[in-house]
């Protein structure tokens, strides 16, 4: 997971709730629902709430941190929506009405679940443990098998481009990584971040620490 900070609620969103000061999420039409999207998206730059695998409009839906059905007076608050991948069994998908006792839109999502190289994900906390089998984000191979290789395969990606490969991440390598973590973390020109690159940092820093 990456923290989210969570930006204004977009102007179509507030206009209908002025319109309908007792609506609920059911209600929005798609081009409120298609606006919280985007800025959910832009927000996130680009990568899912909780898996952080690109997204797009066209393959990401809007996910209440808190769900719908137990926090009813929340269903248009913008505070409690990120946008989520669609796959399946995964992410938005995986959690529907459970409870979530981390989310990214906690600082403690980022120190709180440990990432490996292998594609792996460890929780570090019971919370942080709760979630990960919440979201089905591939505490082992079995469980997560699809998304357990393709952490893998685009680290692996990213050290390469970057001139590096897993040997090299080593606490010999403490400058060279940090020169790395700097350059995950700018977007790109379209405010993108790379698929996965905040997993990669969560590697990076585990080292480092």
């Amino acid at each position: 997971m990456r923290k989210i900070t969570k930006g204004h609620e977009p102007a179509a969103l507030t206009q209908w709730k002025c319109a309908h000061p007792k609506g609920r999420y059911p209600e929005l039409t798609h081009e409120e629902r298609s606006a919280i999207r985007q800025a959910c998206i832009e927000e996130q730059y680009g990568l899912c709430a909780h898996c952080c695998d690109a997204i797009t409009p066209n393959s990401a839906h809007n996910e209440h941190v808190e769900a719908q059905r137990e926090a009813q007076n929340r269903t248009v608050d913008f505070s409690n929506i990120v946008a989520s991948c669609n796959r399946l069994k995964q992410c938005g998908d995986a959690h529907a009405h459970q409870p979530l006792p981390l989310t990214a839109l906690m600082d403690e999502c980022e120190t709180e679940l440990k990432f490996y190289i292998s594609g792996r994900v460890e929780g570090l906390s019971p919370r942080a443990i709760t979630s990960i089998q919440v979201l089905n984000l591939g505490d082992s191979r079995e469980k997560n098998r699809a998304l357990f290789n393709d952490r893998r395969d685009i680290i692996s990606a990213l050290l390469f481009n970057s001139g590096m490969d897993g040997s090299d991440l080593a606490i010999e390598n403490i400058d060279l990584l940090t020169i790395l973590e700097e350059e995950l973390q700018q977007p790109d020109e379209n405010g993108q971040l790379k698929p996965f690159s905040p997993i990669l940092i969560n590697v990076i820093r585990h080292i480092s620490a």
